[in-house]
């Protein structure tokens, strides 16, 4: 994949995210829920905007969304999803998915830059691999919810 073409969908990844957990927080009842994917759709914004510093940087444009492009159809959650338990552990688990994606992602990325390219991808890895942690966290306690016990 070249650079542009890279950058393009993590951008894209980068907006599907921050709308999935914006909507999200925006369907949940729980505060400590709310805070939490308010959070993640805030950082998910600043790796978006970090994104389109260097896209701006290295081609000299500014980034257009392209409404056609998908990068993660399983964020496409509908708002009556969000109505039970298990609907909210399939989210969970999609956004853990996502999380891991843009991980690996980021660090394909990173192995084919150099300089501060580099530096941005490394650390964005970093970053998507603990919102892995939170999203894991948040799939581990609605899914000891929905069996009455801690499984791990």
């Amino acid at each position: 994949m070249k650079m542009k073409e890279a950058l393009e969908l993590a951008i894209h990844a980068e907006i599907e995210a921050g709308e999935f957990y914006r909507a999200w927080a925006e369907n949940t009842d729980k505060d400590f829920l709310k805070k939490e994917l308010d959070n993640l759709a805030i950082w998910e914004g600043e790796h978006e905007e970090g994104l389109k510093k260097l896209y701006l940087q290295e081609f000299g444009v500014a980034f257009e969304r392209d409404p056609s492009i998908v990068v993660e159809p399983e964020l496409k959650v509908q708002t009556k999803d969000f109505g039970d338990v298990t609907s909210l552990l399939r989210i969970a688990s999609a956004a853990y998915l996502s999380e891991m994606r843009a991980a690996e992602l980021y660090e394909r990325m990173a192995e084919g830059s150099t300089g501060e390219a580099k530096d941005i991808f490394v650390k964005l890895k970093k970053m998507e691999e603990s919102h892995m942690d939170l999203a894991k966290k948040r799939y581990m306690s609605i899914r000891e919810d929905v069996v009455g016990f801690k499984a791990f």
